[in-house]
């Protein structure tokens, strides 16, 4: 099982992981301590939401709050700091309530997709020097086509048309490892903002299409047939046109 695999089904139900989680974890301790983060978590939300007292009459009271709104303006400063912390609780429960039904009937990234966006956004500091060398134009070199098939073929993946490399010149192709047992090449281009890094990992690919970001790169995770294709480029990259264009010639033969 790998490591995205492990955290999906971890985070379906920390408490409940199944044999399988289990069994994995025991055989290897980055797993397992996944496995205890996820469950210590868990037991601390336990221990705060029981160790919360409820007042009595708060559901009434919240009910109620159009027909006591002016009461409420003429309560004791103390009594307004008490029943305005109760009614925060409550409102972020509503919050969360709404959350979920929204999750449930418009179902958005996991937990461990999200996880995944975080590594290959990690991953990006590990070429800052070729990512700063683009964006100031002092890399301009393009990459012949064989050497970037090259890059991209231990992922499954390649270019497909040979004018590609013209009319988008790469400027940087190496295979990269941002999750352990999958295989990913990273490509560079000169974006307008800056480097645009087109990944491919043939993990399975993620369930839906999402946006991953930081204080400095935003970017999308799109599944793909084998796997997944990354695009990231520095805050305010028009990234559309590169998943168009990668999406009709990338290529996956494993």
């Amino acid at each position: 099982m790998d490591e995205l695999e492990f955290r999906k089904r971890v985070y379906a139900d920390p408490r409940a992981p199944g044999q399988e989680v289990v069994d994995a974890a025991r055989e290897n301790p980055a797993l397992k301590a996944i496995l205890d983060e996820a469950q210590q978590l868990e037991n601390t939300l336990d221990d705060l939401v029981n160790k919360m007292p409820v007042p009595e009459g708060l559901k009434a009271r919240l009910l109620s709050l159009p027909e006591e709104e002016a009461a409420v303006t003429q309560q004791p400063a103390a009594n307004d700091a008490s029943f305005f912390q109760y009614y925060a609780i409550a409102a972020s429960l509503v919050l969360a309530l709404g959350v979920t039904f929204s999750m449930i009937y418009n179902p958005g990234p996991s937990s461990a997709d999200l996880v995944f966006g975080n590594e290959v956004l990690a991953h990006l500091y590990h070429e800052m020097t070729e990512i700063n060398a683009i964006g100031s134009g002092i890399e301009s070199t393009v990459m012949p086509m064989t050497a970037i098939n090259d890059a991209m073929s231990d992922s499954g993946t390649r270019l497909v048309r040979a004018g590609f490399n013209q009319d988008s010149p790469v400027r940087f192709a190496k295979p990269c490892n941002i999750l352990p047992a999958h295989q990913s090449a990273h490509l560079m281009m000169e974006g307008s903002q800056g480097a645009v890094s087109v990944i491919v990992i043939n993990n399975s690919p993620v369930d839906v299409e999402y946006k991953i970001r930081d204080d400095r790169f935003s970017g999308v995770v799109i599944p793909m047939d084998e796997g997944n294709m990354i695009l990231i480029g520095e805050e305010g990259e028009e990234l559309d046109d590169y998943k168009d264009l990668f999406a009709e010639n990338v290529e996956w033969v494993i």
